[in-house]
């Protein structure tokens, strides 16, 4: 053996060496190459994603709230992406409607994928042209999509063959020669289909081009999701908005001062558990040293209760000058208000009617909280002594007029210095603690004996003090209203 290599010439054994060392260079020339321009292409492709997601946070700005608006940036984002990552010559997106892939923005003239309609075998070019910029509208069960919306993955298509229905013209502008497919899944539904048709080469697209489209389609199905997201705090925003308008126009809905009254001290705590209230109360100079108040409680929350709530209020004040009574008024704010309560709506109301001159106050109830009289009068044990003042009677919208007025009764008492009157809504004794124990009558009765001798703002300051340290941190569930007058 040794001998017969001997017997070669060296030459022969140099030029061996000499091609296995060429083949060995060009072939990791070549891998080099092919190595640097795939990471080229994996650079422009990450390129054109950064740049396609900057495009895309323009579509959920403020400025383009419009729906119409962001679609329109969105959409043309995919296609100019699509179009400068792969050279192709037109891509089309598609929406989805019910069962069809109806198109919804292109660019470049997109060819019909399964031959030309029939109506345009003997069309000019031009005719042929304007049906292209009009597109077409396919099945999701087309056989050029249905395998591919099934994958849930991009996929490339090379053949296209002609449907029955449709014809081949021979000097038609555009076929499809190779088409790369990217089905948009937004919570595992379908929502629409990114097609990009023919490279520029006129070859057919590479799988690193296929990379790219099912790319595009992952981010405009992040975007999609991005922009519901958008859309849903944008939302948000906006109706937190027009509940903080909404809650200011209530407040001047509320009074906005006291009527002075030499012998009266008055105090008043109003205390929504959301933006807006369904609670109410007024204190209204009737004249001649008589004032009327009232504490509702509207049924519900939000804006239909608040809307009932001003309008409550309003015909209390054109009410309460005619009514001789705090039961008269009752019963004529439940004629005037009857016909604009919704079923299951109504409205549970206190009212007191006072005359500072004669020292004397009438008290009637319709299915409210019954007020509390601290009377400065000491009973047995030393302590104050406290009526509750239960009166019968119907909420408003309840009951028809008849047996509404049937339902009211009213008791009135004479008052003294010192006394203390007060009104609430059951936000204030149905207050929950991280027990689940309700505040109660009881605690707040406690409380007022405690509070005797100090001023109507103290009594209420005290009341709020010892509701706040019993719930803690528990979120008040209902509107509070809270009225202290005390006789001075």
């Amino acid at each position: 053996m040794s001998e017969l290599l001997f017997s070669v010439p060296v030459w022969i054994i140099a030029g061996i060496i000499a091609y296995i060392l060429y083949a060995v260079r060009r072939h990791w020339k070549f891998e080099f190459a092919r190595m640097e321009a795939s990471l080229q292409h994996e650079r422009y492709a990450s390129r054109l994603m950064v740049d396609f997601m900057h495009a895309l946070s323009e579509t959920t700005g403020p400025e383009n709230s419009a729906n119409e608006v962001s679609n329109e940036i969105l959409f043309n984002s995919v296609m100019h992406s699509a179009v400068r990552g792969t050279r192709a010559m037109s891509v089309c997106l598609f929406t989805v409607d019910g069962d069809l892939l109806v198109p919804a923005c292109r660019t470049g003239l997109f060819p019909f994928l399964d031959g030309y309609p029939e109506t345009l075998k003997n069309a000019g070019r031009a005719d042929i042209i304007r049906a292209l910029f009009r597109g077409k509208s396919y099945s999701t069960s087309d056989p050029v999509f249905a395998g591919i919306i099934a994958s849930g993955h991009a996929g490339l298509i090379n053949a296209f063959p002609l449907r029955e229905s449709c014809i081949h013209i021979s000097d038609a502008p555009v076929y499809p020669r190779s088409l790369l497919v990217s089905p948009v899944f937004y919570e595992g539904k379908l929502c629409g289909v990114i097609a990009i048709a023919n490279p520029r080469h006129g070859g057919q697209f590479t799988p690193a081009e296929l990379q790219l489209a099912e790319a595009l389609g992952e981010q405009l199905a992040t975007a999609i999701k991005m922009r519901q997201l958008f859309s849903v705090e944008a939302e948000k925003i906006r109706l937190d908005n027009e509940l903080g308008l909404a809650s200011s126009v209530q407040k001047l809905l509320l009074p906005q001062y006291i009527p002075q009254s030499h012998s009266l001290d008055i105090s008043t705590v109003y205390r929504p558990a959301q933006k807006i209230g369904g609670d109410l109360y007024d204190v209204f100079d009737l004249g001649g040293g008589r004032i009327a108040v009232i504490v509702a409680d509207v049924s519900g929350h939000g804006i239909s209760a608040a809307l009932l709530m001003a309008i409550c209020r309003t015909n209390f004040q054109h009410i309460a000058c005619d009514s001789i009574s705090a039961a008269d008024l009752l019963r004529r704010l439940n004629r005037a208000m009857l016909h604009r309560f919704t079923r299951g709506m109504f409205i549970t109301i206190a009212c007191a009617f006072i005359d500072t001159q004669r020292n004397t106050l009438s008290i009637a109830r319709g299915g409210h909280e019954r007020p509390l009289l601290l009377s400065n009068h000491i009973i047995d044990g030393g302590e104050p002594e406290l009526e509750v003042l239960d009166t019968k009677g119907l909420a408003i919208g309840l009951a028809r007029q008849e047996v509404f007025d049937a339902s009211i009764s009213e008791i009135s008492r004479p008052y003294s210095r010192g006394d203390v009157l007060v009104f609430y809504t059951d936000g204030l004794t149905e207050a929950i603690n991280s027990q689940g124990e309700e505040f109660g009558n009881i605690r707040l009765a406690e409380i007022l004996r405690a509070s005797c001798g100090k001023s109507a703002e103290s009594i209420n300051a005290d009341i709020l003090a010892e509701l706040r340290k019993f719930t803690g941190d528990q979120p008040f569930a209902d509107d509070l209203t809270l009225v202290t007058i005390r006789a001075i």
